[in-house]
């Protein structure tokens, strides 16, 4: 279920690229980074939770939805559509309300492995964090629990705080990685149009 207690990598192995991302971190115990980053116990915005939500409820009717296409394969046809349509608006919704209640965006060293921003307190390396990350943009939220690695006080920035994850989800990770991918993709294009020569 989550990738969890792999050690860090190391900052310069791994491809980093910075995106705008909305991100809140709240400090926790050692006992805290042991649980699930979507336990309860996290002060997460309900729209974080919506799609697994959504995908819980379809996983219950699925069943009761096959046996009825079988017997009345017009009902079902019907069903199918309203359900569409429901997924449609919920995800619609959950956009909206991830860009009302996200904080602002900020600059984010992202990788599959961790990230970095600018916090105005420092955060000392070793400090367990709990972190939740939202591109409105791209509508993902995630929430993932990491370690703090490094603190440098930048002049008038604040303090620069790596973060090693210690605990994000598989399917979280992986749309951590299209996210870099497309943004490294997104970078050599306008290196090209700047730098046309170097092609």
């Amino acid at each position: 279920m989550t990738s969890a207690q792999q050690g860090p990598v190391e900052r310069r192995r791994a491809t980093r690229v910075n995106s705008d991302l909305a991100l809140a971190y709240q400090i926790i115990t050692a006992r805290e980074a042991e649980c699930d980053p979507y336990d309860p116990r996290f002060s997460l915005p309900h729209h974080f939770t919506l799609s697994q939500r959504l995908q819980r409820v379809d996983d219950l009717v699925r069943d009761e939805l096959d046996d009825l296409r079988d017997a009345r394969p017009e009902l079902g046809l019907v069903l199918d559509t309203v359900s569409e349509k429901l997924d449609i608006l919920a995800r619609a919704i959950e956009g909206s309300i991830g860009q009302l209640v996200s904080p602002a965006p900020k600059n984010v060293n992202l990788s599959e492995s961790g990230l970095s921003f600018h916090a105005e307190e420092p955060v000392m390396p070793g400090t367990l964090l709990h972190l939740a990350i939202s591109n409105t943009r791209r509508n993902y939220h995630i929430a993932a629990i990491g370690r703090a690695v490094y603190c440098e006080e930048e002049d008038l920035e604040g303090y620069r705080t790596g973060v090693a994850f210690l605990t994000l989800r598989d399917e979280d990770r992986q749309v951590l990685a299209r996210d870099i991918i497309r943004k490294v993709q997104e970078n050599a294009v306008i290196e090209d149009f700047l730098n046309p020569e170097n092609g």
